[in-house]
This record gives C-alpha cells, structure tokens and sequence, in this order.
C-alpha cells in the first residue's frame, strides 16, 4: 500500500504543472519510500482501501501457539482491529486484548483456559487501518529525497556513489515505529 499519493507528493516538494514523465517516476518513488518504511520498521502501516481481512492460523508447531503459556497468544503481526473472527476448537470465550488501550494488538488473553491446537484468526494484520499523518509525511519525505538521489549519483570512472541508508531524519522519525523481534 503508497502511504500517501501523488498530489501529496506534489504539494509537498513544491511541484507545480509537472510533466507526466515526472509524475510516473514521483509514484514510482512513493511506492519504493512505503515499501522502504514498511520493510525498516518491520510491520505495515495501513490497509489497501477494499483490501479483504486475511486469516493467520497458530499452532504450535509453527512456533505460534506457545507450549507452556497457551492463555496468551502472542501475534506474530500488528493487529489493526478487533478480529472479525476467532476460531478454536472449543466455542467462544471471554478475551482480553493487549494493549487493552487499543490497537494496534500484539496479544490475546484467553480468559480461564489455553488456545487449542490449532487456532485461526481473520483480522486485519497492520498497524492500523490507515497511515498516520506522521507515516504520510515520512512517506513524502523519503520519496523525495529518492527522487533527488537520480541527481546526487556522480559517476568517477566506473564507480557510482549510492547512499546505503535512509536519511537520518527519517531513521529518527521511524524509531519508535521500529517492531521488535525476539529470537
């Protein structure tokens, strides 16, 4: 999903009447910048308007379920909504979701009992429905800044300087988006 869209874009890096040429490449880059700030900070940050809720399956042996604490059942992925459905083999029980502040969710407590072997959930699996602000100007930023890259790329024989990582700022701005994975 582009975290934000081509009048954005334009608005924000001060383009006015621009060619359809540059038009194609600024899209280019919001898609690259959405997938850059999708793939740094480890999770998705919105859903594709019409895009369909997707159902995970945890068990224990895809190392989902967990063996010795089965009342909380850690996702694996951001959970931007209450799921649409929860499937166990035994029927319905009160649960408890974490952050009880509101999503986006990371766990489910099973209220008296453990998850059954397997479980499935339908949900929407991102951080939230749709980018913050923030995330939207991020976007914006880093699509700029990789457009101007075409410009900063200076050829000395044959060796070509790329920057390798994103702008400061931007890694700044990101931080606390950052998903944290244990081993």
């Amino acid at each position: 999903m582009d975290y934000c869209d081509i009048d954005y874009l334009e608005h924000y890096g001060g383009f006015t009447n621009a060619s359809e040429e540059a038009r194609a490449m600024l899209t280019v880059h919001i898609t690259e910048a959405s997938d850059l700030i999708d793939k740094w900070c480890g999770r998705k940050f919105g859903i594709a308007t019409g895009e369909a809720a997707t159902t995970r399956t945890f068990t224990i042996l895809n190392g989902l379920l967990d063996k010795n604490y089965r009342a909380t059942l850690w996702l694996d992925e951001d959970l931007a909504a209450l799921p649409s459905t929860i499937t166990t083999v035994v029927g319905t029980v009160a649960l408890t979701y974490m952050p009880s502040v509101g999503p986006p969710y990371y766990a489910i407590i099973r209220d008296g009992g453990s998850w059954e072997d397997p479980t499935t959930i339908t949900g929407f699996w991102a951080y939230s429905m749709t980018p913050s602000a923030l995330i939207v100007n991020t976007t914006a930023r880093l699509a700029m800044w990789l457009y101007h890259q075409r410009e900063a790329v200076m050829s000395q024989g044959n060796t070509l300087n790329i920057p390798n990582q994103i702008p400061n700022d931007i890694a700044k701005t990101l931080a606390p988006y950052k998903r944290v994975r244990l081993p």
